[in-house]
């Protein structure tokens, strides 16, 4: 014990481990928040209230993606404080532009189409506007992890998520439109708030585009010509699923596959999003010492892969048995799907966060080639699945592996590019799984 509260107290010493921990609070009080806001939620909206929102909610955070042509992440690699300005007011110019194309397109769709109805027209109509504040938030977000400001971006989550579902629930009297019309003002009142706050956001009165902007939208020009098709391509990627299970298997198995990967990977977010906000500013001090930055790096991913290795196994072995203890009998199945997606979520808890350095060493190329690749490779493994086995086992099988290979794959790049020994992980990987899988197994085999 006192060894263990020895190390306790070494970790919550050091900077970088304390903002990890830091961020993750407030990570886990922004997701908390929604759960509990659900709970009343689900009780003043119907489910085709909830339907209509998740529509208009993935359409407008499809947008977002492209509508800073990502130079956001430029924010994390600026030197100084005026850099950050100038790099801020570049993203919002484009991303005004964007989405006042995209609120014209709309408009002349509303009227070609003859859209019928008032709620349908003005869910339409807030699209590109939670689509600008959406980014607008995460061009603050990255100045907060520029700065070392990790409890101010915690505060940004949670204040985001309660007023979410404040608002979500007194725009009840309207039923269809309520909890987008919420969740696009809170994006709003937040912006606003913290934007005044910052210097970075100082308003210079120029509307055009400064030859310091244009400067250095050439500068950092790689992240619209392949970060945008890169995150495009995630985003497609991560709803394959949704789009070749419900045709070839009906929804009902597509609700058990979407079951278990909800509740498994929401966890492996919130953990993975707090250490990549924290790691990426650390490496992007450290990029010129590459010798510090692989110690910090193999240190991380050793503390991932010890946090998660006994849980992901006994999600593997006993998930099925699991779901049917916790949530039914006519739940086993999807803990086999559980099962099935185990080592795809531990691959990627273990991946995502350091594979941030990519956009530390601008290898945004890469990025866009390796996220194409995945979703070339996903699409023909859940149709091989779909139309050769006609098993949604298969389907979801074969879409694990590959999705476990790639994210291997990124995994040991991730560690080779921040200068991490592979050698020295791969004897601590081939160590800790020696002293925790046998047992388990046998445990397994035994019950």
């Amino acid at each position: 014990m006192p060894a263990l509260r020895e190390s306790i107290d070494r970790l919550l010493r050091n900077e970088f481990y304390r903002n990890i921990l830091s961020l993750f609070s407030g990570m886990f009080l922004a997701r908390l928040f929604p759960a509990l806001f659900a709970l009343l939620i689900v009780r003043i909206y119907s489910p085709g209230n909830f339907g209509i929102f998740v529509l208009y909610f993935t359409i407008a955070s499809a947008l977002s993606i492209i509508s800073t042509g990502r130079y956001e992440s430029a924010i994390i690699l600026a030197g100084t404080e005026d850099e950050k300005r100038h790099i801020f007011w570049l993203s919002q110019k484009i991303n005004a532009l964007v989405n006042a194309l995209a609120a014209i397109l709309i408009v002349l769709y509303i009227l070609l189409a003859g859209i019928p109805g008032k709620p349908t027209i003005l869910l339409l109509l807030l699209i590109p506007v939670f689509s600008f504040f959406f980014a607008s938030i995460q061009l603050l977000r990255n100045i907060f992890i520029s700065n070392k400001q990790f409890k101010k971006l915690s505060f940004l989550e949670i204040a985001r998520s309660l007023s979410t579902g404040v608002l979500q629930c007194l725009f009840f009297v309207f039923p269809e439109t309520g909890l987008f019309l919420g969740a696009v003002i809170s994006q709003i009142l937040v912006f606003l708030i913290y934007a005044r706050k910052i210097p970075e956001t100082s308003w210079h009165g120029n509307f055009g585009f400064t030859k310091e902007e244009v400067g250095y939208g050439k500068r950092y020009v790689d992240f619209p010509k392949y970060s945008v098709m890169a995150e495009v391509f995630n985003f497609l990627s991560s709803q394959l699923p949704v789009f070749i299970i419900k045709p070839f298997f009906g929804p009902a198995m597509l609700g058990l596959y979407s079951f278990p990967h909800r509740y498994i990977k929401t966890p492996v977010q919130l953990l993975s999003s707090s250490i990549s906000r924290v790691y990426v500013q650390k490496a992007q001090s450290l990029k010129n010492n590459i010798d510090e930055l692989g110690d910090i790096t193999l240190s991380l991913f050793k503390k991932q892969f010890i946090t998660g290795i006994v849980p992901f196994a006994v999600l593997g072995l006993w998930g099925g048995q699991i779901f049917r203890f916790v949530f039914g009998a006519e739940w086993e199945f999807s803990g086999f799907m559980a099962q099935l997606i185990t080592p795809w979520v531990f691959a990627v808890m273990l991946s995502s966060p350091l594979s941030s350095i990519m956009v530390v060493m601008e290898k945004q190329k890469l990025s866009m080639f390796y996220n194409v690749l995945l979703f070339v490779s996903r699409v023909v493994c859940l149709l091989t699945g779909a139309i050769i086995f006609k098993d949604i086992a298969w389907a979801v099988g074969l879409y694990s592996s590959i999705s476990f290979v790639f994210f291997v794959a990124l995994l040991i790049y991730s560690l080779k590019l921040a200068g991490a020994s592979l050698v020295q992980t791969a004897k601590f990987v081939l160590k800790t799984l020696i002293i925790t899988l046998p047992p388990l197994i046998i445990l397994r085999l035994w019950i």
